[in-house]
């Protein structure tokens, strides 16, 4: 058997809360604010209500074959040819996905922190640390989940306490003002992430516990949303109408807190919060790609493949685009479709695992 390790229902929610809440706090306020304004605090509640609708539909999926990966039961789906073409564009969205993070990783620390060190070694370091986790296996990537991310939400938790002196509630009125369209548009970037819950499918048979797994994804489904939506609220109370124009807006809200005259620029502790999430997030993503490569192809061991996929990923976040502006019109648009197209691919495998279950051919 290529993985031995196992997990439990609340390592599984823990590391797909990482798929989208960690880019999503640095992301979310900035490109909702375009189409949303002031209202983009609710944008994340309208993507999070068809959204539940889909991770419903990949857990029901994986139920119906517990042990067997989204790699595997593609193929007992629609044949040897179209399945291994379904497993063949898993691995690739995982490979893809890697790469889109390591360059917003990439872009965010050479911007804030770190502007005189080139992005290849800020991505290049993260590539070696994240492989070297994935080799570790599933039960490795449970275990720093559970150890590092609780932290992460009290962290966050303290920050948005600290930022409260500086609100002004007047920002967010009137809600609503121009109706409910522009706060639904600002929505389908954040309902299109969804697309990354269908990697549920490579990890559900390690999971030990998979009566209790829609509980804890149920939960997950939540924390994301109130992630996002809390942090979009309190960069609306800071920056009003304002906010679409700053690159990184929670970053502002940081910069903002102070505590007397002594304490000041507390950008360190929303590392705290978004380094680890960022590590879980992109360890996530590589396992999927190498288990995922390993059992299309039939090896062994999947161990082998995980650093020349590290790399690959690498080559490709440092070649995507030239500018931090193209990457971000690319999130926007390109991506968008990307993470679309995958949307439909878990609807396809769905419907045509009811339809062969309702006529006895499962």
């Amino acid at each position: 058997m290529v993985e031995k390790g196992k997990i439990s229902a609340a390592q599984l929610g823990l590391l797909f809360y990482s798929v989208a809440a960690y880019d999503g706090i640095l992301y979310i306020p900035k490109i909702t604010g375009k189409e949303a304004g002031h209202d983009l605090w609710i944008s994340p509640i309208w993507a999070h209500l068809p959204g539940l609708l889909f991770v419903l539909m990949v857990l029901r999926l994986a139920r119906i074959f517990p042990k067997e990966s989204i790699i595997q039961y593609s193929e007992r789906l629609l044949g040897p040819w179209f399945g291994k073409a379904v497993g063949l564009a898993v691995v690739f969205y995982g490979i893809n996905l890697t790469s889109v993070i390591l360059r917003e990783y990439g872009d965010f620390i050479s911007a804030v922190f770190m502007q005189k060190t080139p992005t290849l070694v800020a991505t290049g370091s993260m590539v070696l640390l994240i492989s070297y986790a994935v080799r570790g296996g599933v039960e490795v990537l449970g275990r720093l989940a559970q150890l590092f991310l609780p932290l992460t939400f009290l962290v966050f938790g303290l920050l948005i306490l600290l930022s409260i002196p500086e609100w002004d509630a007047n920002n967010i009125l009137p809600i609503m003002g121009k109706g409910i369209a522009p706060s639904v548009e600002g929505a389908i970037i954040p309902f299109s992430w969804f697309a990354g819950y269908l990697m549920i499918g490579q990890y559900f048979p390690f999971v030990s516990n998979q009566r209790k797994t829609i509980v804890y994804v149920l939960l997950t489904w939540f924390g994301i949303m109130l992630t996002l939506s809390v942090s979009g609220l309190v960069s609306v109370f800071l920056f009003g109408k304002h906010i679409s124009t700053l690159n990184y807006p929670f970053i502002e809200v940081v910069r903002y807190i102070g505590i007397g005259k002594f304490i000041q620029h507390l950008d360190a502790l929303l590392l705290i919060v978004w380094l680890p999430g960022t590590f879980i997030q992109l360890t996530t993503y590589l396992y999927t790609a190498a288990l995922g490569a390993s059992q299309l192809f039939r090896l062994n061991q999947y161990r082998q493949l995980v650093f020349p996929i590290g790399m690959l990923a690498l080559v490709m976040c440092m070649w995507r685009t030239s500018s931090v502006d193209a990457f971000e019109k690319y999130l926007g648009t390109s991506h968008v479709i990307f993470d679309f197209f995958y949307m439909l691919l878990g609807l396809l495998l769905f419907l045509t695992a009811w339809i062969r279950k309702r006529l006895g051919r499962l």
